[in-house]
């Protein structure tokens, strides 16, 4: 997948992009034109190093929104001057959006379509349309762009990943690396990396994702991720400051992580690459088949493929226990043997893949991770240390980020707040193991002419026959108590009716 960074009409975000070496960068038309007259030509081999590959949307998503009020003939003429402009660099750019102005009617869009380069230009589809217009598209266009609005709305998600076989698919403002995953799209483009000098937004790679924080919450998300963006080379204090081409330069390095990470997982396809034909690979022109000699000894049947063995997911493995039950229609005593899932360190992870290869002081190349956790919380013991060791590390963080607090001045940090809290509820639990008890209580009364049962010849004040544990006579309630095995109970008479 092609991810084009969108926005570098703009020089700042076109000098950055190339200083950080961005192999492939959007251009809006509109945009451009907001800024330039085009008194003189512009031209993208003047604006861009050769190694980049740009890609050249139109904009006229700025003429579709409602309440934009632009005549028909003010949309012709920036649509001519966009065929010109488009003219002039198509050698340059690796591909353009058509100039898809809604407000000129579906029949004014599809008649231009007619002079679109077919390598390079890109058809679109709009929601509106309907989906049978989309097959239609697909069969004649071989690059389509689909919004990321459309996506949303309506479940085309399976026609997508369909017509992906046969055509190329572009994501036209795609945000949602979920949505980047749904299907094989050929190429993307997006501004939302911007974002974070627009809008005070904060991007930062995780290691295994990346994390997306609103304005309200940048103060909050760089500190606690202040150690990793240090540890990326970027400058904590200038981007605690909100300056904006350092806070850029974290936002596109956190974004260039992030399409790598759905490129791996997307997979890398065979591509075809076109060849002249040499001697060596020319076809034969005569048009016949060489065909090879059969060779009888050396025929076999094909052999099945061989089934491979079924394995457990790393991190778990079964453990045989003996299970003793009775059998509810003999009531005999059985056994069986069962299995229990245990969780375990399954340590597959290598020191090339690991977020903290730069830093491990155990990193070796090829190899695996050094470290383990064994680890088994099963008894009471277990959990209660486990609690503890839980306890011990979250008072060693909560009070080393006090320490942070009052060395920046003081300020109330809402992280060691937080952190704070969950401390507090951690000792919480471990009191509540620890004077955890057992209560049994039990209240029996007859009514009417009930029988006299076991209860009643011992407590009842109407009782009636022999003890039902003593032949003898009468017991006290200390020694009914103890053959029945009760440990502690509290007997309560109530006086006897005259």
């Amino acid at each position: 997948m092609i991810f084009y960074y969108a926005g570098t009409e703009i020089p700042s975000h076109r000098t950055l992009c190339a200083e950080q070496n961005v192999p492939h960068v959007g251009l809006s038309y509109m945009g451009l034109r907001r800024r330039v007259k085009f008194s003189k030509p512009w031209t993208v081999e003047a604006h861009y190093p050769p190694e980049q590959s740009v890609f050249l949307d139109s904009g006229c998503h700025t003429l579709n929104r409602p309440g934009v009020e632009v005549t028909t003939e003010e949309i012709q003429t920036i649509a001519d001057h966009y065929d010109q402009f488009v003219e002039e660099n198509v050698d340059r750019i690796q591909a353009y959006v058509e100039f898809d102005a809604l407000p000129m009617g579906r029949d004014w869009i599809e008649a231009r379509r007619q002079h679109l380069d077919p390598e390079k230009a890109i058809v679109v589809w709009h929601e509106e349309w309907g989906v049978d217009t989309l097959k239609r598209m697909a069969d004649r266009y071989p690059y389509i762009a689909v919004g990321q609005g459309t996506c949303g709305d309506r479940d085309i998600i399976p026609l997508l990943r369909t017509l992906s076989r046969t055509v190329r698919l572009h994501g036209m403002g795609f945000s949602s690396p979920p949505l980047m995953l749904s299907a094989d799209w050929y190429s993307v483009s997006s501004t939302t990396w911007l974002s974070a000098a627009q809008h005070g937004e904060t991007f930062i790679w995780a290691g295994t994702e990346m994390k997306r924080y609103p304005a309200r919450y940048k103060a909050q998300a760089r500190k606690r991720h202040r150690t990793l963006i240090a540890g990326a080379g970027f400058d904590t204090d200038l981007i605690d400051a909100d300056d904006a081409s350092e806070n850029l330069r974290l936002s596109l390095w956190s974004w260039r992580h992030q399409i790598d990470h759905i490129t791996q997982r997307h997979g890398n396809g065979v591509t075809g690459t076109a060849e002249t034909g040499t001697t060596t690979n020319a076809e034969n022109p005569a048009g016949a088949v060489a065909v090879t000699p059969e060779n009888p000894e050396n025929e076999r049947a094909t052999q099945p493929p061989s089934e491979r063995v079924r394995k457990l997911l790393p991190g778990i493995e079964a453990e045989e226990f003996t299970h003793r039950y009775n059998d509810p229609e003999t009531g005999e005593r059985k056994q069986r043997t069962e299995h229990r899932i245990n969780v375990v360190d399954a340590n597959v992870r290598t020191c090339d893949g690991c977020f903290l290869a730069k830093k491990c002081p155990e990193y070796q190349p090829g190899e695996s991770c050094v470290y383990e956790m064994p680890i088994r919380v099963k008894t009471k013991e277990q959990y209660i240390a486990l609690l503890d060791s839980m306890i011990t590390m979250q008072a060693m963080r909560v009070f080393s980020m006090r320490m942070s607090e009052e060395v920046e001045g003081g300020y109330a940090d809402p992280n060691l707040s937080a952190e704070m809290d969950r401390l507090a509820k951690y000792v919480k639990i471990k009191s509540e193991i620890e004077e955890a008890g057992f209560t049994f209580s039990m209240r029996m009364e007859s009514k009417g002419t009930a029988e006299v049962g076991l209860i009643s010849r011992l407590f009842g004040p109407k009782a009636q026959g022999p003890p039902a544990l003593s032949p003898a006579g009468t017991v006290s309630a200390e020694t009914a108590f103890d053959q029945m095995g009760i440990m502690d109970a509290e007997v309560v008479e109530e006086p006897r009716k005259e």
